[in-house]
């Protein structure tokens, strides 16, 4: 069924107008009619099941039949600290983590991030971010839109985890403890949150500030992923465990 995303909508009216480019897409792309159903979500967890009453290009009425939690989301919240890429790959990995559940990404400036975008130039680039997060999850029926967070230094994420928080940290010459014990361990309803470096990983000096973090280093096993790889690697475990 489709799904459109509107944070603004009133889940006590009985009746719904949908305007701009929503209403294009349901009217004009989808070409939908009065009579047929769609859900729209509030971006918080709910979903309203609606049938159309009038859809025109410039606005669409639908009146609201049910109200009802979205099913498609994870147990846990996981939070995704990703190093900046090179060119397009944080498309990528915004849309794929969002299609796998994740609940936030934190892009990362990191020592050895090639993509070193200034205050102003990551600004604009958020705007798209925040569109392709958003297009991601109506998609693939989730009922949150993922926060795509400003632009932020290693030391003060690593140093800004909630109390609450278990941190783990993606680390390639980590040997011995496996992503998969650490999800084993962690309780339901704990936030996780990943930290996950750029192509040429993390610095000797970044380990340094996530063990003082107290966050617990993790290997993916013998392989060494690409840093758009990872989060998809990371999002899928943290599925498997607890979806």
């Amino acid at each position: 069924m489709t799904r459109i995303f509107l944070p603004e909508i009133d889940l006590g009216a009985e009746l719904v107008t949908i305007t701009g480019r929503d209403s294009v897409h349901i009217a004009s792309a989808l070409r939908m009619r009065p009579g047929e159903s769609l859900i729209i979500c509030d971006g918080e967890g709910k979903d309203a099941v609606c049938i159309i009453k009038s859809a025109k290009a410039d606005e669409t009425v639908c009146e609201i039949v049910d109200i009802k939690p979205s099913p498609a989301e994870l147990p846990v919240k996981t939070y995704i600290y990703q190093s900046l890429p090179k060119g397009d790959k944080f498309e990528f990995i915004i849309q794929k983590a969002t299609e796998l559940g994740v609940s936030g990404i934190i892009p990362v400036l990191s020592d050895r991030c090639i993509s070193r975008p200034d205050g102003k130039a990551f600004e604009k680039k958020l705007i798209r971010y925040k569109d392709i997060c958003r297009e991601a999850a109506q998609q693939c029926g989730r009922g949150v839109i993922p926060q795509i967070f400003p632009l932020a230094g290693f030391k003060k994420a690593v140093c800004s985890l909630p109390d609450n928080a278990a941190g783990i940290f993606c680390y390639e010459k980590e040997k011995d403890t496996s992503l998969r014990r650490v999800l084993s361990g962690i309780i339901k309803g704990k936030e996780i949150h990943v930290f996950i470096g750029p192509e040429g990983g993390f610095s000797d000096a970044e380990k340094e500030l996530a063990d003082a973090a107290k966050l617990t280093s993790v290997t993916f096993g013998e392989r060494i992923l690409r840093c758009e790889t990872a989060p998809v690697y990371v999002m899928s475990a943290v599925s498997y465990e607890f979806g």
